[in-house]
């Protein structure tokens, strides 16, 4: 018997060797790493008792009892730091773990107590009529038995908890191995308890050992990999049906009744004759086939792509797979961003690039047709946002297009849309447009807006497309320049394009192209137009911008002003004004005319393109002139878009020693409710507030009040437009200090004002 269990101990140390040997095969880990150990551990007991079984000599058998123990000790930390790495705890370094000194000093112990026999004697046993060494522990031995059992009850309570701890998918990879070492300890106890031959609890271990490492080397890992394989299909939305070569069900996902919309799983089994037929149009191959199919339900219509794979391995069919997803929601929204590309997000009519392309191919459809191509725009939208907020302009936007969609609804080849911030664009056959009719739209729209003290202007521009193969970018700006050249008139409210806006709109973008030059060429210059004092004295003059172009001589300002105050570089030519302004005043200091002053004007873009402050006051400091000389005109329309920060600006100014006017008083929306929160120096009265009006008693009046009003807040009145002596003498009986018009001088060059008043 001894020797047939030697040589089932010498297949088991065999087995053993090859499993270190593949173990040292694979990629070095730390799992890897203590398997290994393990497996020596187990050589290291295997040896021994393969000794005690082939000897009879007594002290042999007890040296070989002897290093059993050690090796046994050895194997139980190893096995304690496997169950460490493997559950993912960090606890110590191998050499820093007190387990680890306390196997040292045992094996030191047990290799000094083979000489005396303190630890334990040896003796024999009969077992099931064999004759066998088996060892009896003293007192002392069972202090290693109790490390030894500490040990290896720490390594399965570590897999416990960590079994505990861990998600469900992942117990099996701590469970399994706990389970195992259990059993190990178990034959430990037993074998011990029933004084067995001490093979019995080797072939256990050995048996446990290769077990140990097959499941976590292979089963576990598998086994995982598995469930995560079908959680993850689980929880996809997807729906994923394997059936094997006779087509017997094998997997269903729980997201496959999800995906196409049925209750629970009844009838699942019959679903691949079903998919089988819907697909039956594809070729069954080894690569993905599949289409998006439409299914119309009772809660609406849903879209399902549908794509299926045979199994073939070795060239032998092994199966189906079939993976249905819902693609509704994407589709939908699809249909939703396309929906977002061509139109417009606020109004919902068509935007500026489908517009375009709906416009032109209806030209390419209907190239015998005539059609116009219709711009309509708000006058000063930005007021009108300013004064109203966004979501009163929003609201007009709405309505308009509302009223393009069921004004324009039984007119056939018609497109419409927005572009930009307020325009509105038509095309329509030539034939249908009515000028009137949309003028009569457009009130419609703006009577909804207008207040008492505003009212919403709406301009249009009218192109006939006489060259439909035009880019459709070139036929929209036509339209818009002839709606953009009337902004500012108030006498016209539709225009029609010809060639004569086109050449204007040229000019000015020469103009443009041509300003910096100008400005450094001293093209731009001052005119001044003279300011008088009751008793008939200039006292000083408003600088106005003049360009005196090399090539077109004098140009009108309302040729090129507007223009830059649209395109912003009004501030470059604000500020060489003003330079040109503070030259001629330290001119006029140096002869002693300090007496003198001049007013200039800050449109709305400077005030935010622009310190205004540290602008003007290292002016005056670098021409060394009087603050006071230098007066600032700001229209209300300018400061009432951020009035409180405006009336901090002014406040500085003022502290400065500049003096402020207000220019165009009573032409803005609330004039008089500003007065209260803004302290100016200055109001400037138009006198076409007299002449936009049949009834000049009420003007009268309220021109009266303005400037009693003035004095109660101790400002000055200033009255330009001044034109004949009937207005100069109804403005000197109502109190106004100084005049300014055509009735005392026309703007006039620098050298003009100079000799006629210096």
């Amino acid at each position: 018997m001894q020797a047939t269990m030697t040589g089932f101990l010498l297949l088991l140390l065999v087995m053993n060797s090859i499993m270190i040997f593949r173990l040292s095969d694979r990629k070095s880990t730390d799992i890897i790493k203590h398997l290994r150990n393990m497996a020596w551990g187990v050589a290291g007991i295997i040896v021994p008792e393969m000794v005690i079984l082939l000897t009879k000599d007594r002290r042999i058998a007890y040296y070989a009892f002897t290093f059993y123990y050690i090796a046994f000790a050895w194997y139980g930390m190893m096995i304690f730091r496997f169950s460490v790495s493997y559950s993912g705890y960090q606890l110590f370094k191998v050499y820093k773990s007190p387990l680890f000194w306390i196997t040292v000093i045992e094996s030191g112990a047990l290799i000094c107590g083979m000489f005396s026999e303190q630890f334990f004697t040896i003796t024999h046993v009969r077992w099931y009529n064999h004759i066998y060494w088996i060892s009896r522990g003293f007192s002392i031995f069972y202090g290693y038995a109790i490390i030894s059992g500490i040990a290896l009850v720490g390594a399965i309570a570590i897999l416990i908890i960590a079994a505990t701890q861990s998600a469900k998918i992942y117990r099996l990879k701590y469970s399994g191995i706990a389970i195992i070492l259990v059993m190990m300890a178990v034959s430990c106890v037993t074998s011990q308890i029933q004084h067995q031959p001490i093979w019995v609890q080797v072939v256990c271990f050995a048996f446990g050992e290769m077990v140990i490492v097959y499941m976590a080397v292979h089963y576990a890992p598998k086994k995982l990999n598995q469930r995560v394989m079908r959680f993850v299909a689980d929880k996809l939305n997807d729906g994923i049906v394997l059936y094997d070569d006779e087509h017997q069900l094998q997997l269903v996902t729980a997201g496959y009744s999800d995906a196409v919309g049925f209750k629970g799983m009844q009838g699942i089994s019959n679903e691949e004759l079903y998919w089988s037929k819907v697909i039956s149009e594809a070729n069954v191959g080894n690569a993905w086939n599949g289409r998006v199919m439409s299914v119309a339900r009772d809660d609406g219509a849903y879209y399902y792509e549908i794509q299926h794979m045979a199994l073939n391995e070795d060239g032998k069919f092994i199966g189906i797979v079939y993976w249905i997803r819902n693609v509704t929601e994407s589709i939908k929204s699809y249909g939703e961003m396309v929906h977002r590309a061509n139109f417009d997000e606020l109004t919902g009519i068509y935007n500026e690039a489908h517009f375009h392309e709906m416009a032109r191919k209806l030209l390419e459809e209907h190239p015998d047709t005539d059609f116009v191509m219709t711009c309509s725009s708000i006058e000063k939208f930005r007021v009108f946002k300013e004064l109203f907020g966004r979501e009163k302009y929003n609201d007009y936007l709405i309505r308009t297009a509302e009223a393009l969609r069921t004004g324009l609804v039984h007119i056939p080849n018609c497109v419409y849309g927005r572009i930009g911030e307020s325009d509105f664009y038509i095309m329509m056959p030539k034939k249908v447009f009515d000028s009137q009719q949309l003028l009569d739209a457009i009130d419609e729209v703006a009577k909804v807006y207008s207040t008492n003290n505003f009212g919403l202007i709406i301009k249009a521009g009218v192109y006939e497309i006489t060259e439909p193969s035009q880019d459709m970018l070139a036929i929209c700006n036509k339209a818009s320049m002839a709606c953009d050249t009337i902004k500012g008139n108030y006498g016209k409210r539709i225009l029609w394009f010809d060639e004569s806006i086109q050449k204007e709109s040229m000019r000015r973008e020469r103009y443009n192209a041509e300003l910096s030059k100008a400005i450094e060429h001293g093209e731009i210059q001052i005119y001044l137009q003279p300011q008088v004092d009751k008793e008939g004295k200039v006292i000083g003059a408003e600088a106005l911008a003049r360009w005196v172009h090399r090539e077109d001589g004098l140009i009108p300002p309302a040729h090129f002003i507007p223009f830059f105050e649209m395109n912003g570089r009004i501030t470059e030519l604000d500020i060489c004004i003003w330079r040109q302004a503070c030259e001629k005043l330290k001119e006029w200091k140096e002869k002693g005319r300090d007496d003198l002053h001049i007013s200039v004007n800050i449109s709305a873009k400077d005030l935010y393109a622009l310190d205004i402050y540290e602008h003007h006051v290292s002016l005056v400091k670098e021409y060394s002139i009087d603050a006071r000389n230098l007066k600032l005109e700001i229209t209300e329309s300018a400061i009432i878009n951020d009035l409180k920060q405006h009336v901090r600006l002014v406040e500085k100014l003022q502290e400065a020693g500049f003096e402020i006017e207000m220019d165009d008083f009573g032409s803005a929306y609330s004039s008089f409710n500003m007065l209260k929160d803004i302290c100016v120096d200055v109001l400037k009265i138009d006198m076409k507030f007299l002449g936009d009006t049949e009834n000049e008693d009420r003007s009268h009046a309220i021109l009266k009040s303005i400037v009693d009003l003035s004095k109660e807040l101790h400002m000055k009145t200033v009255a330009e437009g001044v034109e004949t002596e009937e207005q100069l003498n109804f403005l000197k009986e109502v109190g106004c200090d100084i005049y300014q018009g055509y009735y005392f001088s026309k703007p006039m060059s620098v050298a003009d004002f100079e000799a006629k008043y210096l």
